[in-house]
This record gives C-alpha cells, structure tokens and sequence, in this order.
C-alpha cells in the first residue's frame, strides 16, 4: 500500500549519513538550501557512525521520515544498514547514495527495502525530487523497481511491529551490561541504586519483548545499540 501522491507533509525530519565529513558537511548543506523551499522546514541531523544512524531511527525521541545513507561506510555496505533501518524502524523512507556506478548497489538496495538510489554527482538536480517522493512513500523514479515504504516489508525482515525510545539511562545501563559490569557497579557508577538498576533492566526488556536479559542484550548487538 502507498501514500496517496496528493499528500505533502510541510516538516520533515532527514537524516544523513556518510563517514567521509567532506561529503557529509556538502550533503547536509544541499538540504540546509532546500529548507523552507516551497514552505517546507527540514529538521536535518547526520552522522557518520552507521550505529548511531540506526539507533537515531530506532529509537530517536523524534521520528526521521527520510534516511539519507552513503554506499561504502568503512567496512558496512549502505544496504546493510538500510536494512537494518527498513527492518526495525519500516516508516523511515531510505535513499541510498554513491560515489560509484549505482548499478553496483541496485539489486541489493531493493532487497534491503530502499526506496531510491542516486548518483552523487547528480545531487543537485535529484535529492529534492527524491525526498518529495520517498517522504511520500513512494519509490524514486516512478517504475525504478525499489520498494515504496508503506508496502508490505518482506517476512524475511521479522519487522517489530512498534518503533520504541530508550531512555539516557536505558542506554548507558545497556553500554555498561555489555562491558560485563555487575549490578553494583552499574548503580554505583550512575549513582542510582540497585533496585532502579532492576527496573531499568525490567523496562528495557518489556520494550525489546524479551524474557530474559541476555536476551535484551544480543537484540542490542543485533542492533548495533553499542
């Protein structure tokens, strides 16, 4: 099922992500131009940690409708993180972007869910055309074969049906758990007491729906919450 052409959202919140900062700082200023264009406001973030990037979608306090993600991330492929994102945050709409011949990247684009693929040297005639589409939820250009980001995600992806937000303290009890810090060390290095450390740990499962702590944990490495 797709989004109805007619509708147009007037804020957007794009992410960006690419682990060369000359590319990243030039690609952020594109969209910095496009803001108010037309009389639509752009809430622009970037990283160029594909991480990060992932668990911004995941669980950022605000929603990102489109992911803007590079090719070649320093041993990641951008597919892989696209479905990553596709996979546990499937309302984000994701264009993928390269420096190479984007042939390189097509099949594996469209298999990870994405919704548009573009050469970085075109940026400048492309990315608007393509944010208006994909923020729409539809595939970039019309009949390119990529998927559009209300249609059914594939089985395959085991799609969560909700997207959740972790708490600062979530998080760094999370980071800590994995160093393989004991609960006494947890609350005495987040000056809190053992019993909220439990708690914490108790909510944090309840979000991933899982029965034990362990495996809250290997969702968090699966997904790169580290």
């Amino acid at each position: 099922m797709t989004v109805p052409d007619t509708i147009r959202r007037h804020e957007l919140r794009i992410g960006v992500l690419d682990n060369d900062c000359l590319a990243l700082e030039c690609i952020v200023s594109m969209l910095v131009h496009l803001n108010n264009l037309d009389g639509r406001r752009l809430d622009i973030w970037s990283s160029g940690n594909p991480a990060k990037a992932i668990q911004e979608c995941r669980f950022g306090a605000n929603l990102t409708d489109v992911m803007i993600i590079d090719m070649a991330l320093n041993g990641l492929t951008g597919s892989q993180v696209a479905k990553e994102i596709r996979k546990h945050a499937p309302g984000v709409g994701v264009i993928g972007i390269t420096s190479y011949q984007p042939e390189l990247y097509v099949k594996d684009m469209q298999a990870a869910g994405a919704q548009a693929l573009l050469d970085k040297s075109t940026l400048k005639s492309t990315l608007s055309d393509a944010i208006d589409a994909v923020c729409r939820g539809l595939q970039f250009p019309e009949g390119s074969g990529f998927a559009a980001v209300h249609e059914e995600t594939p089985a395959s992806f085991d799609v969560a049906p909700l997207r959740m937000h972790l708490t600062s303290t979530e998080q760094q009890i999370i980071t800590l758990s994995l160093t393989r810090k004991s609960t006494k060390e947890i609350a005495t290095e987040l000056n809190i007491s053992a019993d909220t450390v439990f708690s914490h740990r108790r909510n944090i499962k309840n979000k991933f729906r899982s029965s034990t702590w362990y495996d809250a944990l290997d969702r968090c490495r699966e997904l790169h919450i580290v």
